[in-house]
């Protein structure tokens, strides 16, 4: 979900919450990763050049492929047992939050719109990062990458975040 000023609190109310650890210290370990946040990461980063994405010869994106594909590699590179979690229904609770972002989305396209009308290439660089939504065809495309690399795959009855705490708390991630 996002919850912002989360690092800071931490940091402020529960230090030993939170501690920096180098990569390579993961090697052989099983880590759980909210997959929605990762295709979010390679939709805004991954081949993007002002409003254009990586895609294929239909003209689909394909840079959350790319991002995936990449990372999933570095990590089993560097003997990280990858897990993916993808969210299932969101929860009532989130509803109004899902709501605002999909009002800020609407903002965004307009405010892009207008960028590009008046040529502003920081403009369409800001509005055009905030337009972006991971899809369910995302969602798919990934979870069939995942599964051809034979990495496991797991769909959360609800948040992917609350299932992945929940492998680290049962010692399965």
């Amino acid at each position: 979900m996002g919850i912002k000023g989360l690092t800071k609190l931490l940091a402020d109310n529960a230090p030993k919450s939170m501690k920096e650890q180098k990569f390579e210290s993961y090697f052989g370990r099983k880590i759980a990763i909210d997959a929605s946040m990762s295709i979010y990461q390679f939709l805004i980063v991954v081949g993007r050049i002002g409003t254009e994405t990586l895609t294929n010869e239909a003209g689909e994106t394909t840079s959350h492929l790319q991002g995936m594909f990449t990372r999933t590699i570095r990590l089993l590179e560097a003997g990280i047992k990858p897990v993916f979690v993808f969210d299932g229904q969101p929860p009532d609770l989130k509803k109004q939050e899902l709501a605002k972002r999909y009002s800020r989305r609407e903002d965004a396209t307009k405010d892009l719109s207008a960028a590009i009308e008046a040529g502003d290439k920081e403009g369409i660089e800001k509005f055009s990062k905030r337009t972006v939504k991971v899809t369910k065809q995302h969602n798919e495309d990934c979870k069939k990458l995942l599964r051809l690399m034979g990495v496991p795959v797991i769909e959360a009855p609800s948040e992917a975040e609350a299932e992945c705490a929940s492998l680290c708390k049962n010692d399965k991630a």
